[in-house]
């Protein structure tokens, strides 16, 4: 039936206002706002979440990103604060002293006026490395009265370029300009640490965790053993006391390839005579006195060099030290035995106590005290 007009405006007026259904646009348009704002909200909180993690990274918290660096960096502020009398030897290396130089079985005296001697090796560190960490060092407000230097001499014939030996995630800011002239491609590594930094808590997510509950980890992805496992002034033993045969063997067939490549054609790499002067002529500046020493070596792994190319290490070594004036300790025919060593060149605890005994009293007390020039 049609409604005249007039009755269905009267029909219209007379349904509460309670019944009429609302445009569904406003409501919509409210949601979808919210909706942005709750994005926008999460990213601003999420860029806000990294650029604190990387600050911390880059000021307060270097061990999350470089746990062997700056573990040693904090326990070594503390020793200095408790006895800042002491001379100050700072010990630079690869695994080979941090496994195998126990400053603690030095035998210099803990008296307050004794040399304090602290382990500052890290794994794999070759002469840009030990460079890095020199300047790590100063910036930091660590300048030591003496310094000892290893040379690992097969890493002296294939040192480089920078942005291939140190993984980018154990950089701070500062580090990619500490680098740069040590690189091939210096770009390649501020893209590399760039990238890595969009996402700390993401590339770094082992070293986080195993700093903030390590034992939820598998234990071949944790890497606490590197500050936990460290006792002594940066000394961290090797992991065993004693080892089966057949283990010592399977370290010993790694170790024989892991540095072929650096005995085919030896010869003394540009970069690593760079490095070593970059060093010497940096600690010069700073009146730092230096001293290079050179670890034990089985004779299985000395074996190994071409003929040679320990005497091309060892001539190199003497005119660096006539050059600039620093001794060089070369105990690498102390140990020929290979049951000191857990792979023919990394020393086990009793091997690491016995040289280090030995350094000591024949090599570091004489310098640091004035005996040696």
């Amino acid at each position: 039936m049609k409604l005249h007009p007039f009755r269905l405006r009267r029909l219209r007026q007379s349904v509460p206002h309670s019944t009429v259904v609302s445009s569904p646009k406003g409501g919509l348009s409210h949601s979808r706002s919210t909706a942005r704002q709750t994005v926008w909200a999460t990213i601003a909180l999420i860029a806000l979440f990294n650029l604190g993690m990387n600050f911390a990274l880059d000021t307060v918290k270097p061990e999350w990103r470089d746990p062997e660096y700056g573990h040693r960096l904090k326990e070594l502020w503390r020793l200095q604060d408790a006895e800042p009398a002491r001379p100050l030897v700072v010990a630079l290396g690869s695994s080979r002293p941090q496994m195998g130089l126990s400053p603690l079985d030095l035998g210099l005296g803990e008296g307050p006026h004794d040399p304090l001697v602290y382990n500052f090796s890290a794994a794999g560190c070759g002469p840009v490395h030990e460079l890095l960490n020199l300047r790590r060092l100063l910036d930091a407000g660590v300048r030591p009265d003496f310094l000892l230097v290893e040379v690992l001499r097969p890493v002296l014939a294939g040192n480089g370029p920078a942005e291939k030996l140190i993984h980018p995630s154990r950089l701070g800011y500062a580090d990619l300009a500490r680098l740069e002239p040590y690189c091939d491609d210096p770009a390649s590594l501020k893209r590399d640490w760039v990238h890595l930094r969009l996402t700390p808590w993401y590339s770094l997510r082992l070293n986080l965790m195993s700093h903030w509950g390590g034992s939820m980890l598998h234990w071949k992805s944790r890497q606490d053993f590197m500050w936990k496992q460290m006792i002594g002034r940066g000394w961290l033993p090797y992991f065993f006391t004693e080892i089966p045969p057949e283990k010592r063997a399977q370290g010993i067939a790694d170790a024989h390839v892991q540095y072929m490549d650096y005995f085919r054609q030896y010869s003394i790499s540009p970069l690593s005579d760079r490095s070593y002067r970059d060093l010497l002529a940096e600690c010069r500046l700073q009146g730092i006195r230096v001293a290079f020493f050179v670890m034990p070596e089985s004779a299985t792994f000395r074996s190994w060099y071409p003929p040679g190319a320990e005497a091309q290490a060892t001539a190199y070594l003497q005119s660096l030290s006539q050059e600039f004036s620093v001794p060089v300790f070369d105990a690498s025919a102390w140990f020929p035995d290979g049951k000191a060593f857990a792979d023919g060149h990394h020393l086990m605890r009793q091997g690491a106590e016995a040289f280090s005994r030995r350094f000591g009293p024949e090599c570091v007390g004489p310098w640091v005290r004035g005996n040696t020039p």
